[in-house]
């Protein structure tokens, strides 16, 4: 065989081997999801629940990591109750800010498994972004709110983690993960709590914007 033929396929496949491992860390860097998802259904009591979902993969010598955190808003209505002094129903409104981390692996050439050390999960709820509609507040003490306030980001911080546990495992796979050409936006499919398929895009997060 002509040697000159061999030189010639081995330097494409050098350069098809780059292409390759090139293609295969596209996806690594900081994103966040250009709309919140829904967690209404993990949050039954919740009159609406969404999560603004970033995912933050790394690669090296000591593995591939992932940190996947999101920032959550809920809002329930509340009954009249003698534990608030509120002699109406009122609204209460949360903020909420949760992080775990994990390890990713590529399963086939589309999709990514995600792997999370449920022992970093970490939910926090804000005090002072506990938020309670106007009528409540009125003729109400303020050391009565400031109880209030944190019992109710104590329960909340309870309900939002059981939430994010049971959602992680919606996150476990990342099915047809697509890169576009300018490295700018990632897509992918995961499944909703009902089983369907649903699509998630998200935008590169580029000098800490």
């Amino acid at each position: 065989m002509d040697r000159r033929f061999l030189h010639l396929s081995a330097v494409a496949l050098l350069a098809f081997g780059l292409a390759s491992c090139s293609g295969d860390d596209a996806f690594v860097g900081s994103w966040t999801a250009a709309a919140p998802v829904s967690l209404q259904a993990d949050i039954p009591a919740a009159s609406s629940a969404t999560s603004l979902m970033s995912l933050d993969f790394t690669r090296g010598d000591s593995g591939n990591g992932v940190y996947l955190s999101s920032l959550i808003n809920a809002t329930q209505p509340v009954v009249a109750d003698s534990l608030s002094g509120a002699v109406e129903p009122y609204e209460v409104s949360i903020s909420a800010t949760a992080g775990v981390r994990g390890t990713w692996t590529r399963s086939g050439d589309d999709d990514l498994l995600l792997a999370f050390d449920m022992s970093s999960l970490k939910v926090e709820v804000d005090p002072a972004g506990v938020m309670f509609s106007q009528n409540m507040l009125t003729g109400a003490g303020q050391p009565a709110v400031d109880s209030l306030t944190a019992r109710t980001a104590a329960i909340w911080q309870r309900q939002i983690e059981r939430a994010v546990r049971g959602s992680l495992i919606r996150y476990s796979r990342l099915e047809d993960v697509e890169v576009d050409r300018d490295r700018t936006t990632l897509q992918f499919e995961i499944k909703n709590a009902a089983g369907h398929d649903i699509d998630m895009v998200m935008h590169r997060v580029i000098n800490g914007d």
